[in-house]
Order: C-alpha cells, then structure tokens, then sequence
C-alpha cells in the first residue's frame, strides 16, 4: 500500500505541475492570449480567443467566438504552445478532459472540437496517440467532456498538442462554422497513465483538418488521418486553381499526419488546399495574411 500511494503521489505531481506549467486552467494571460498558447487572433479588434471572466474554477477560462474578418469566416482556434508547437509531456494517459460550454449559432449544425495528439520526437515525428471528439449539442453550463486516448505505438511521448475550435457540421463548403458560434472552455486534465501498451484503434476514418493557424503568416501546419495505409496527394491551390505548392505525394501509413506548407513567396488571399486518396477527396480553404 505504502508503495502504492508513493507511485499514485508522484504521478500525481507530475500531472499536476505540468499542468500548472502549461496554464491548463487559462489563468494567466499576456497580452490578450493566455499564457503558453496560439490563439488565431487577428488585430485589433477582432479576436477570436477572448479572456472571460465565467470560469469554472478560479478567475478566468478562454472565450472562443467566430468572427467575420474581412468577409471572411474566422473560426476561433486555441492551440497549447506559444508558438503552436505544443508542450514538453512524458506520459501515456487514458483520456484528456475539458469542462466547456458551447452555444452554436442557431440552426447551424457547428460543433465544438478537442483534438489532442501525443508525438514522440516533436510535432514533425511520430504520432504516438490521439484523442478527438466534437459535440455539436448546445450547452449552457460548464460540463466536463472527455475524450480517450486511442494508442499507435508503444513509444513515450515527448510533446502534447492541445487545440480547441469550433468546428462546421460538415465538409467543403460546410466545414467552415458559422459567425457567432462561441465557446468557453476551462481546466484542461489528463487522466492516467494507462497500463496498455498498445491500442490496435487507428482513426476509422479518412479525414482532412482545417490548417492551424488560420489566417496564417507565413506558414500553417495542416493534419489529416488515414483510415488504412493509403497513397496520398495533398495539393495547395489559389483562387484560379493553379497549384502552388505539393505537400505529400506518396505512400503514408494509417494513422494522423502532419504537412507543413510555407507561403511566404505567395501573396496575400485565399487558398484551397485538397487531399487525395484511392477513395476519398476533400477540400479545405485557408487564408494568408501578410
């Protein structure tokens, strides 16, 4: 017993002080952004991630609204690290949670999104593990939302990403929310560690992300799952349909994926990027501000 509650203590404090380290709880804020995150914030005034003194516990949690900047639908996004990169993390746990409320606009089908994955050598090596869920209910007082970790490999992480969106009800066109969704969120968790050492759970489906950041400048991280092992053409486009950019072509393993696309020899505008695969296609736009 005496080990026991030794092994549950230092877990415990693991947990806890990085999570207090991450400012999981939306605490701190600098400069309009909480502290050790991304926020999608456009200025002056037309944020997307606003402080919000509603919170769930302490003082403040982090206010998601979807905007129109420039006749264009900005959707709120929040992404642990400062620099989107995600956040130092050494554990396998079963599950993340967040408490939230989410109030779509009405009749519009938008969901609220929690995408967590665990990689082993940064967010450009492996995706250990993924947790993913979108509600699209409306609730009006904080609840707390769980999400399972679904496990790829055997290895230890060594980087979290945590983001947070809202999210449209479906693809193309429909992808994108609709203006005045909100959300507020607080006290992001993580339980565990679990005792499996691998899930044979891949994503079910194929699937194409909205890129992150967006709008950008001048570069975006763009994430896609693979249902099954799979070749994949990943294309970015402009308003004429000219390719500008071949981000993956070739032969990917199931699971999710991360591409990098860099616009800083492009112009400022809209872009579409595409994904191809034997049996499925999706498109998705994004926007580049310099």
């Amino acid at each position: 017993m005496k080990t026991f509650c030794t092994v549950f203590l230092l877990f415990w404090v693991l947990m806890n002080s990085n999570t207090n380290a991450q400012n999981l709880d939306f605490e701190s804020w600098t400069d309009g952004n909480p502290t050790g995150w991304f926020a999608n914030n456009v200025p002056p005034a037309y944020s997307t991630i606003t402080q919000s003194a509603i919170a769930h516990s302490g003082t403040s949690a982090a206010k998601g609204t979807v905007i129109d900047y420039m006749s264009f639908v900005t959707q709120p996004i929040l992404q642990s690290g400062e620099d989107a990169g995600g956040f130092a993390f050494s554990q396998r746990p079963t599950s993340v949670s967040v408490y939230y409320q989410f109030f779509p606009a009405a009749s519009s089908g938008d969901r609220f999104g929690l995408n967590v994955v665990l990689y082993k050598g940064g967010v450009e090596g492996t995706s250990v593990a993924v947790a993913a869920v979108a509600p699209s209910t409306a609730v009006s007082s904080y609840t707390l939302l769980t999400a399972p970790f679904n496990y790829t490999t055997n290895d230890t992480p060594d980087t979290c990403v945590v983001q947070i969106q809202i999210i449209g009800p479906g693809t193309g066109d429909q992808a994108m929310p609709h203006v005045d969704s909100y959300f507020l969120v607080d006290e992001v968790s993580f339980s565990g560690p679990t005792a499996v050492t691998r899930s044979d759970m891949q994503p079910e489906q194929f699937g194409l992300e909205q890129n992150f950041p967006n709008p950008f400048n001048p570069s975006t991280r763009i994430s896609y799952s693979l249902g099954e092992a799979s070749h994949v053409d990943l294309k970015v486009y402009d308003l004429l349909g000219n390719e500008v950019a071949a981000l993956v072509n070739g032969q990917k393993e199931a699971g999710v994926h991360i591409a990098s696309f860099d616009g800083k020899n492009l112009s400022s505008g809209m872009y579409f990027y595409t994904l191809r695969t034997k049996n499925f296609t999706e498109t998705k736009r994004m926007m580049l501000i310099k």
